[in-house]
Order: structure tokens, then sequence, then C-alpha cells
């Protein structure tokens, strides 16, 4: 019996799409800032300290299995370009930083939304993401933005528990929301070190998806060596899977 299904955010609901279109806004963003300081936009600098931070976001979510936010990924920024900004400033480019989502919006993946509606009939879903630049309460109007918020029964998102995933709490307060013991309970993610192996620590099953190519992780993931229980390739995949597990 299924009593929950949990699913991941990126690269499992949504695309990467429109990634070119945030990193113009968080550009903008930065320009404001250096004319805050008084000192000419670097363009060159900014994308070496933006993947400077990101360096630094994989380190604490490798190894504490927690997740950087705007305002601390912001301070590794500003410490590697050497740029002294006010807090007010600091505060501004923080909420555009967070935002910017919201002018480059991903996209779902195809047949997501209406796979999402029929396993809704059948079991509570609950959404269980870790989080970077843009937190939970920005990653919630992306999904309303799509019409697909009202199938949740519940959001999880890693800026909210302090722990990103594989770590239990993300999947226990998951779990909790809809009332679902984990032998019970399916996850659904792309990503093998996060998803695969954090639902599959818990007792729950789980399916690794490879639906969208683009992910920044995809090529981690390696089918054949995998830990899931299952591997889709799309969202009407994720669907026959369920179906043969007893999901009606």
């Amino acid at each position: 019996m299924i009593q929950a299904i949990t699913i991941d955010f990126w690269n499992t609901t949504v695309d990467s799409r429109n990634g070119a279109r945030r990193r113009q806004s968080r550009n903008l963003a930065m320009e404001t800032a250096y004319r805050s300081v008084g000192k000419p936009f670097d363009e060159h600098a900014v994308a070496a300290a933006f993947e400077h931070s990101y360096q630094t976001f994989e380190k604490h979510w490798y190894g504490e299995q927690r997740t950087m936010g705007a305002a601390e990924s912001l301070q590794v920024i500003w410490d590697y370009l050497g740029l002294d900004v006010s807090e007010k400033t600091h505060a501004d480019t923080v909420r555009r930083m967070e935002d910017s989502i919201l002018e480059g919006m991903p996209a779902l993946l195809p047949g997501c939304s209406e796979a999402l509606e029929a396993l809704a009939a059948h079991a509570p879903l609950a959404l269980i993401s870790d989080t970077a630049l843009s937190p939970g309460r920005v990653l919630r109007r992306v999904l309303e933005a799509h019409g697909v918020d009202r199938h949740f029964s519940a959001m999880i998102f890693s800026d909210e528990t302090g722990v990103s995933k594989p770590h239990p709490r993300m999947f226990e307060r998951a779990l909790d929301a809809v009332g679902a013991s984990p032998e019970h309970a399916v996850h659904i993610g792309d990503i093998e070190r996060t998803d695969i192996a954090g639902a599959k620590a818990m007792g729950m099953r789980a399916i690794l998806f490879r639906g969208d190519e683009s992910g920044r992780y995809h090529e981690e993931n390696h089918p054949d060596q995998t830990f899931a229980d299952a591997v889709a390739h799309s969202w009407s995949e994720v669907c026959s899977i369920l179906e043969s597990w007893g999901l009606k």
C-alpha cells in the first residue's frame, strides 16, 4: 500500500530553463551593488565570484547536509570581490537574488502537471526540495504560477528545516505532514546521493528520475549502479511504475 509520494523540485518537477535570464537579473543586482560602493562593474570578476560561491555551497551541501541561502552566498561573494557593502545594499541584493527565478522561470517537465493531478487523487503528495539562492517562499510561487501547488499536501524546503537531503529530517518532516510511514511511501528524485540515498536510508522506496538531461548533476547518476527501486525516464513511466506497485 502506498500512503504517500514525496517528490523533488529541480530537474524532477521543473527543468533548468531560463538560467541565462536568471543570471542576467542577478548581474543587474550586482551592478547596483557596485555602484553603491563607487566601483565599476566587473562582469568577469562577478562570474568568478559566483562560481566560487557555488563551490562553497557544494562543500556545505556535500559535507554538512545543509544549503547556503542567498544571504550567506552573497557574503562569500562580497569577500571574494573585496566589496564592503552596506547592510541595506546587502539586504536589497539578497532579495533580488532570491526573486531572480521569477524573472527567469523554469518550466514544468513534460507530463508533470498531468501526473501530479492523477497521483494526488490516489495518495497525498509532498514536495521535498533543497534550495540555493531561491528559498522556499519563492519556489512556492513558481509552483503556484504553474498551477500545480494545489496538488501538494506539504512542501518541505532545506532553508526552512536547516538541513538538506539526504538528512532524515527532510523526509521525516514530509512524512509527518502527510501522516505516512516510510515503508508505505515512495520518493521520486533525480540525484542518487541526496534523493535516492536519503529515501532508502529512511526505509522508503525510491524512483530515480532521468527525464531531464539538462540537470547539473545528471551525469552523476548511473542507472545501472543506482540503489533506487526503479528508474523512470518520463512522468508517464513514473505513473506506470507506481501502478505496478499497487497505486490505482
